[in-house]
């Protein structure tokens, strides 16, 4: 899709920042539910995490199906139920990620934080700053998270080391890119909705910072296969 950013003198840029504002907020919100979730599962609960852990497999199908129905029936909803969802998404994630801390030492889980959190910040820059459009990119995107799901379907069989390490690389490469496209889309998406508001916005901004909390979550994973060591 084009963008005539000569067009964009008229945007009102404080509504523009506004949604902006909305989806990052949110991002972090999501971020901070599942972490703060997952460290107090960990550290001060596990008790409760143990009898949560028969239920992970239900809880990624629930987390899986919330993410879809944000995705394909967010028309249909009222914004308050997309929030509601969202954090609940949050919650699901953060009590099943609750587990790495058996893995991984709480030094290699903070390096791979701070590792995606800065590849995560400076790609979101530079999407957000360029002046290219970067829709362009979304066929190559959405081949290699293809790629990616098979890569990881087959070595479930397989269990070839070589092949878990090229996934991890594919899979940082990848989330890296959908950091950036991600973030110059929301940026278009709010010149178009700069002179909007309402409950139609606070969807959209729900459902832009899902994409950007995935995007994130995804980074850290596949961080934590490369700077996580084993307990």
């Amino acid at each position: 899709m084009y963008y005539d950013m000569d067009n964009m003198n008229d945007i009102d840029v404080r509504s523009s920042n506004n949604f902006l504002r909305k989806v990052f907020l949110y991002m972090v919100l999501g971020v901070a539910i599942s972490f703060g979730t997952g460290i107090y599962l960990y550290l001060y609960n596990q008790e409760l995490l143990f009898s949560l852990a028969r239920y992970f497999n239900i809880m990624g199908i629930a987390g899986l199906g919330m993410v879809l129905i944000l995705n394909f029936f967010l028309e249909k909803m009222s914004a308050g139920m997309a929030r509601i969802l969202f954090i609940l998404y949050s919650l699901v994630i953060g009590t099943i990620f609750s587990t790495v801390g058996f893995a991984y030492s709480p030094l290699a889980i903070l390096y791979a934080f701070a590792s995606a959190l800065t590849i995560f910040v400076v790609m979101s820059i530079y999407g957000f700053f360029t002046k290219e459009d970067l829709s362009s990119y979304r066929t190559f995107l959405i081949v290699g998270l293809i790629s990616l799901i098979v890569m990881g379907l087959i070595n479930i069989y397989l269990g070839v080391g070589v092949l878990y390490w090229i996934e991890t690389i594919v899979g940082i490469v990848i989330f890296t890119g959908f950091t950036a496209y991600d973030v110059n889309r929301i940026k278009h998406i709010s010149y178009q909705l700069a002179n909007e508001e309402g409950e139609n916005v606070e969807k959209l901004g729900i459902r832009w910072a899902l994409e950007l909390y995935l995007d994130f979550i995804n980074l850290f994973l596949y961080a934590l296969r490369i700077f996580g060591r084993r307990k």
